[in-house]
């Protein structure tokens, strides 16, 4: 599959910085994949989704999106083809309703009245959230809110997200939703994801997980590749899944569950079919 994103040797220093906040990044991630960027607070997860969507102008190395590289002659063009999903959705409202708020990019584009309105209400169906199109913003729980700014994004059509975050101020509930939402998304579509987290449950629909670690690449691997030593996530101050913690204790006490990565519905059965055979 061809890559979509592709960085070499990027670097990026912070004004009055001590240390560079990237160092010599190289990364390539293939169309239609869904990638994990996961570390610690400090570790260059959010700089390397701000430098990805052109918001901060790398130092050194070369950016490349669809196999052309960014430039500052090409960054509005560029910007065209990824959408960004924050932490916090009260910073992306600038409408005053629901549908004005999914509106709000295609305006800009010049979109035509009759295909912006189709459009606004496609995007607001794929999050289910037509039943709130004249809602102010204001008055949505913090998952509602997420679902209209994840509308907002997918209403231009972007070749790639970026989810900066975008699930840690949601409770559990909310998580899994936009969880689930943002995979029937990236299926529907055929579009790139890159989730950037500190929380290790959240990468396992991965198709790739990336480390950083102070600016650098320390890892990168598929889910299994990842999980597969404990003890160097642990080292690194990441906490693996529960469920995973719960395989590995459980080999250790003697129960035969089989070594590939679970999820927890798998795990699950598995476990049904363990005690059945008792």
């Amino acid at each position: 599959m061809d890559p979509i994103i592709e960085l070499d040797q990027v670097s990026y220093t912070y004004e009055n910085a001590a240390h560079p906040a990237l160092q010599q990044v190289s990364l390539t991630v293939a169309a239609h994949q869904w990638v994990a960027i996961v570390g610690l607070n400090g570790s260059g997860k959010s700089t390397l989704a701000q430098i990805l969507d052109g918001l901060l102008p790398i130092d050194t190395g070369t950016i490349k999106i669809g196999g052309q590289p960014l430039t500052t002659d090409n960054l509005w063009q560029m910007r065209q083809q990824i959408g960004m999903i924050f932490q916090n959705p009260d910073h992306q409202f600038v409408g005053a309703t629901v549908e004005d708020d999914v509106a709000f990019g295609l305006e800009n584009q010049g979109m035509p009245r009759d295909q912006m309105q189709q459009r606004v209400h496609w995007a607001l169906e794929q999050v289910k959230m037509t039943a709130f199109a004249h809602k102010a913003p204001q008055t949505l729980s913090g998952g509602q809110k997420q679902r209209v700014a994840i509308a907002g994004v997918i209403a231009l059509q972007p070749r790639i997200i970026i989810m900066d975050e975008s699930t840690s101020m949601l409770d559990p509930t909310g998580r899994e939703d936009i969880l689930r939402i943002m995979q029937d998304l990236q299926q529907q579509l055929q579009i790139t994801i890159l989730s950037i987290t500190h929380s290790m449950a959240e990468i396992v629909q991965a198709d790739q997980i990336v480390i950083l670690q102070a600016g650098q690449i320390i890892k990168t691997g598929t889910v299994e590749q990842i999980f597969s030593n404990l003890r160097n996530l642990t080292e690194l101050g990441l906490q693996p899944p529960f469920t995973q913690q719960l395989q590995a204790d459980l080999r250790a006490a003697g129960v035969p569950v089989t070594a590939q990565y679970h999820n927890k519905s798998r795990l699950i059965r598995e476990l049904c079919q363990l005690r059945l055979k008792m």
